[in-house]
């Protein structure tokens, strides 16, 4: 084989296996965490600007989960990696059960995500944001930021339909949540469902 097509296949190597490394590392990684505990995180669904919204093709949740109490800001740094520990409450929905700056031992139900210090949501507090002393507003929970927050739609031809469906969050007499595996840092998000009913079903039926 002559030299020059030596190096075309060389490079065609090179390229193929530059595409499928990173193919069979997603792979492995959702395989690795389907594996785990399968967690089921609900979705804050009441009209607020914390509430979930649609943007562009995806739906971006909000989770009653994502904020942690804690005794002393001081211990914690704005935009600060964190191990977050879940757990499962009585009526079957995932809980932190612990924020830690090292990683956790002895459970494989962890992430580590982006931690955010948040002001206490008081009439006390907004009034002395508003005379400038944010020096004496005290921060009371860590705001958590999942890495599964962005929920991707099918196509852009259902758009109406998803509005409708941001739309219906704001009910709080239903019940939306995300199922997701956890396994050691890694993680696989399942089905999106709105009381029982998966969310693709709910969308058609709108």
């Amino acid at each position: 084989m002559k030299p020059k097509s030596l190096l075309l296949v060389a490079f065609a190597l090179v390229a193929l296996a530059q595409l499928l490394v990173p193919t069979l590392m997603i792979s492995y990684k959702a395989d690795y965490a389907l594996k785990g505990k399968e967690f089921n995180f609900e979705i804050r669904n009441r009209q607020s600007r914390t509430s979930s919204s649609i943007r562009g093709n995806s739906l971006w949740l909000h989770f009653e989960a994502d904020r942690f109490k804690v005794r002393d800001r001081k211990d914690w740094e704005n935009s600060q990696s964190v191990f977050v520990t879940f757990d499962t409450d009585s009526l079957g929905y995932a809980y932190v059960k612990e924020v830690s700056k090292v990683q956790p031992e002895g459970t494989e139900d962890w992430l580590k995500v982006k931690a955010f210090l948040n002001v206490s949501d008081s009439i006390r507090n907004r009034m002395v944001g508003v005379r400038g002393n944010m020096d004496r507003v005290g921060y009371d929970y860590l705001r958590l930021s999942f890495p599964f927050s962005s929920y991707l739609t099918e196509n852009a031809k259902a758009r109406e339909s998803e509005k409708k469906f941001v739309k219906a969050m704001s009910d709080t007499l239903k019940t939306i949540s995300l199922k997701v595996h956890i396994r050691e840092n890694q993680y696989a998000v399942g089905e999106l469902m709105v009381d029982s009913v998966r969310y693709s079903d709910y969308v058609k039926g709108l």
